[in-house]
């Protein structure tokens, strides 16, 4: 969604994790705590698995992962591969990106993926998530090749290794309400939160936008998470 443009390595799961460990070793020079969202929040996790070092804390905002029936393949295989390269060519060798006459007319579309979104925040994710067109309009930022999913090994058994892997403490704030991209059940919820031995907190009456809807509420769990990790580093390094 940001201003760097499409990343020439594609969207490989590993490789994301890559491109963080590399933006903190190099740019910032020390471990980093780090607060992150739906698929942000997914590759944070695969960061402190595979970097530990690198990782102070860690605060997961709905981002545990799809539920285990969205990586069944589908019914008929041979039209998914067709209907995927038939994307791949148009993005990379078709038509020009659309172009949208206003930021207001992307933001009641992103309402209409979102209903939850409230309009200001609507709003606010239009306009910061589109740039001017070649054409004089706008179009997103986002890399449509997002949009072709994971190109390499990505289900369940992946996320439980990854996240069991995870040594610093972590804190994941998930919604109560029904809501686009909020698919797993309670119980999967809860199996996925054990293998991060993470502190839960859930704020009443939100949905995969949490920190959007109830951003007092987001804010509370995170100070009270914070307190906790910096009690813990106080009393571990405290000289006896």
């Amino acid at each position: 969604h940001g201003d760097s443009g499409p990343l020439d390595t594609g969207f490989a799961w590993a490789l994301l994790h890559l491109d963080l460990a590399l933006l903190v070793r190099d740019f910032v020079g020390t471990a980093v705590g780090v607060i992150a969202h739906s698929f942000g929040a997914g590759q944070a996790i695969g960061l402190a698995g595979a970097f530990p070092e690198l990782v102070r804390w860690l605060v997961v905002i709905d981002g545990l992962g799809p539920p285990p029936d969205a990586f069944a393949p589908p019914d008929d295989i041979r039209a998914a591969i067709h209907t995927n390269a038939a994307r791949t060519d148009r993005i990379l060798f078709g038509r020009p990106r659309r172009e949208w006459r206003s930021v207001e007319d992307m933001a009641a579309y992103r309402r209409s993926q979102n209903p939850r979104l409230s309009p200001e925040w609507a709003d606010h994710l239009a306009r910061y998530g589109s740039r001017r067109g070649p054409g004089g309009g706008y179009v997103w930022k986002a890399d449509p090749m997002f949009g072709l999913g994971v190109p390499s090994e990505f289900n369940v058994e992946l996320l439980a290794e990854e996240q069991s892997r995870v040594q610093c403490p972590v804190l994941v704030i998930t919604g109560t309400e029904h809501d686009t991209w909020r698919d797993l059940t309670p119980e999967q919820e809860a199996e996925r939160v054990g293998w991060l031995r993470a502190q839960h907190v859930t704020v009443p009456g939100t949905g995969h936008y949490v920190h959007l809807e109830d951003p007092e509420g987001t804010m509370a769990a995170m100070r009270a998470f914070f307190d906790e990790v910096e009690h813990d580093r106080r009393t571990a390094t405290r000289p006896r």
